[in-house]
């Protein structure tokens, strides 16, 4: 039983792995494509950033050719700003489930951990709020569908993540004080 779940857990740190390269790849391509891309499949709007759809302007669609480098440049970082939280938790996750692995459970590292991925769903709840607001302070029009229940969802599941960690360190705490009075 243990060796099962040692073997899953180091099977789902390595897709974590995999997700957290992936995710990283996919920001870098987007980001330099914000920055270096003028072709027609590649527009701004509403809703965000449109892949493999021409602009259209009646839909308030706009090549991303149109913008100056300035307004380029802070979409890059709006696309970072919004990845960013994601490939947090990938990476604090993929190192949790590395501990559960080496057969670490509940130690002050494994609430540690649950902590930073906390942080990071709290982070995910407000990076489209900040990403929206480098988009107008560069003078591009702000996107008015930026805020979805998954960014309240994601900000109470944080907050969870830290209620959850607290009670695993507590009962640790009360595990080391029972084996210290064998």
């Amino acid at each position: 039983k243990i060796c099962d779940t040692t073997r899953r857990s180091d099977l789902l740190a390595t897709a974590l792995t995999v997700a957290f390269a992936l995710a990283a790849a996919f920001t870098l391509t987007l980001a330099m494509a914000a920055l270096l891309y003028d072709g027609p499949l590649l527009s701004f709007g509403p809703g965000g950033l449109w892949i493999g759809r021409a602009p259209e302007p009646a839909g308030g669609r706009v090549a991303l050719s149109a913008f100056a480098p300035s307004q380029r440049l802070a979409g890059a970082v709006a696309i970072c700003l919004l990845t960013t939280p994601i490939m947090f938790i990938l990476h604090e996750a993929r190192g949790l489930f590395r501990l559960y692995a080496d057969g670490i459970v509940f130690a002050f590292e494994n609430a540690r951990r649950i902590k930073f991925m906390g942080v990071g769903l709290i982070l995910y709840s407000a990076a489209p709020f900040v990403a929206n607001r480098v988009i107008i302070l560069a003078g591009v029009t702000s996107d008015p569908i930026w805020f979805h229940l998954d960014e309240v969802m994601s900000l109470i599941f944080g907050t969870l993540a830290f209620v959850i960690a607290d009670v695993m360190e507590f009962g640790r705490e009360i595990e080391q004080e029972r084996d210290g009075f064998v």
